[in-house]
């Protein structure tokens, strides 16, 4: 989507349903969602914006092929996680992936609080249901010859599905915990596939729900299960000929 940058500043109820409908028809039911019960706070947006633009060097925090092995085995690649949401509108029914611009302090600090200035982001995707396990892993080999080692795929209830289209970010990053407007210094947000549009910033409740339930300062960590070893054994599955008769 190539859509220019909507501003969220809202004037009247009448004004805030026909922005909501605009940026709904701009991004797409399967694309982030605005929130609509809590405004952008305008001065969080920029901040959002320049997230969008740098993300990409942070590194994903499951991937090993960036660190030198500690494990006595070989690193394995990040993997593309099916959210554990039913909500469409925000995380639910999408592939994602968790960068961190401090990921040393994503493992050491979750026991603890995460510093100042961490950002975290879940790169979200529509997932497409495959058979073909080649294809995937031929685009895993490209890639990790370039930047990183990451497989756009998963596997849900039996069955392959691939990261089909950018479906939007969705952001946290740490401030002082007393700042105004966010929560306990974390301020929440999300940008549209086009990663030009912030459809929310600051405190956003639907947010603020979920991950004041997180057991470490507003962190879940990685989900169990989903392993590499599971996805590398789906694939393979459909990348073997099955022996001439």
């Amino acid at each position: 989507m190539t859509g220019s940058h909507i501003s969220l500043t809202l004037t009247s109820p009448l004004g805030f349903a026909a922005l909501a409908l605009l940026v709904a028809a701009a991004v797409g039911e399967d694309k982030v969602q605005p929130q609509t019960e809590v405004p952008s706070c305008e001065k969080f947006q920029e901040r959002m914006l320049e997230i969008a633009r740098e993300y990409t060097t942070y590194g994903r925090v499951d991937d090993e092929y960036r660190w030198a092995p500690w494990l006595c085995r070989m690193p394995n690649p990040a993997l593309a996680r099916f959210s554990a949401s039913k909500d469409a509108d925000t995380h639910g029914q999408k592939l994602y992936s968790i960068l961190a611009k401090d990921r040393g302090a994503y493992y050491r600090e979750l026991t603890k609080r995460n510093p100042v200035g961490q950002v975290i982001v879940k790169e979200s995707w529509v997932p497409e249901e495959t058979k073909d396990g080649q294809a995937l892993l031929a685009e895993h080999r490209v890639q990790g010859g370039r930047q990183e080692s990451f497989l756009r795929c998963s596997v849900k209830d039996g069955k392959l599905y691939r990261a089909k289209e950018k479906a939007g970010l969705f952001i946290m990053y740490k401030l002082d915990p007393q700042t105004p407007d966010t929560d306990k210094g974390w301020v929440y947000g999300t940008v549209a596939a086009d990663m030009k549009t912030v459809t929310a910033a600051g405190k956003i409740e639907s947010c603020i729900g979920c991950h004041q339930e997180a057991p470490h300062d507003r962190l879940f960590g990685l989900p169990k299960g989903n392993t590499y070893q599971d996805l590398q054994t789906e694939l393979l599955k459909r990348t073997t000929k099955p022996a001439a008769k």
